[in-house]
């Protein structure tokens, strides 16, 4: 990332307010409260920014496993990306750790859909069912015993084509929905766990806080073992159907 990309992100100004929201209410009605607070947010936003250019800087993922540019695929790994890196950030522990795993698992998951991708250009194309739907009336026409042979045949090579494609399509959907949800669950888990520390800093008050953050650390395991079934099932499907399978 950028450092224009790094302050354009809305979990650094999520961070900044915080931090700037947890110094106004340690100041009260202090005339300096509000200055004070808009400082500390802004300096953390600038240092956020700056460190996570730097830190990111060379670490850009391989463009072989990495999803196209302006696909849905890099859209939410970069939201996953950005949602882990709050979690980093955060003081409050417990989830960061497996949050990485989650992130781990969305980016393989976005490498499968450049595979399914690539495996999709192979396989399909304009007019495919057409064609489909044309050789299945030729073969259900009355014709030469050889002719006949030949229609089927060929009927039946295109509607392998047709189930191979159709096949991919649903994996590459599912894994799309996978890192889509993985993102939006790494987002809750990053904003919840933001105000635990939020709280936990303006209050003082540490009851229910280690249950908050169990919680949450349990929700990103189960965002975890969902990807992993996930991988799965994507993984079975890009190494072949079963031997006499369609």
């Amino acid at each position: 990332m950028s450092l224009a990309d790094e302050l354009r992100d809305p979990w650094g100004l999520i961070v900044a307010g915080v931090s700037g929201g947890m110094v106004w209410a340690l100041l009260g009605a202090s005339a300096l409260a509000l200055p004070v607070g808009i400082g500390v947010g802004a300096a953390v936003l600038g240092v956020k920014a700056v460190s996570g250019a730097l830190l990111h800087r060379g670490q850009a993922r391989p463009a072989a496993c990495a999803p196209r540019r302006g696909s849905a695929a890099e859209h939410w790994l970069s939201r996953a990306e950005r949602a882990v890196r709050v979690l980093d950030e955060l003081t409050v522990t417990g989830a960061a750790s497996e949050a990485h795993d989650v992130l781990d698992a969305v980016e393989r998951l976005g490498a499968q859909t450049v595979t399914v991708e690539k495996a999709l250009a192979r396989v399909d194309a304009v007019g495919l069912d057409d064609e489909a739907a044309h050789l299945a009336a030729a073969a259900a026409r009355p014709a030469p015993a050889g002719v006949r042979a030949e229609i089927e045949r060929s009927a039946a090579a295109v509607r392998d084509r047709v189930a191979v494609r159709n096949r991919l399509r649903a994996t590459h959907d599912t894994v799309l929905a996978r890192m889509q949800s993985a993102a939006l669950g790494l987002e809750g888990v990053a904003a919840r766990m933001a105000e635990v520390e939020a709280l936990a800093g303006t209050t003082g008050a540490s009851d229910g806080t280690a249950s908050q953050v169990a919680a949450l650390t349990a929700e990103v395991e189960g965002l975890r073992s969902g990807l992993a079934e996930a991988e799965a099932l994507s993984r079975r499907v890009l190494d072949g159907p079963p031997e006499g399978a369609a």
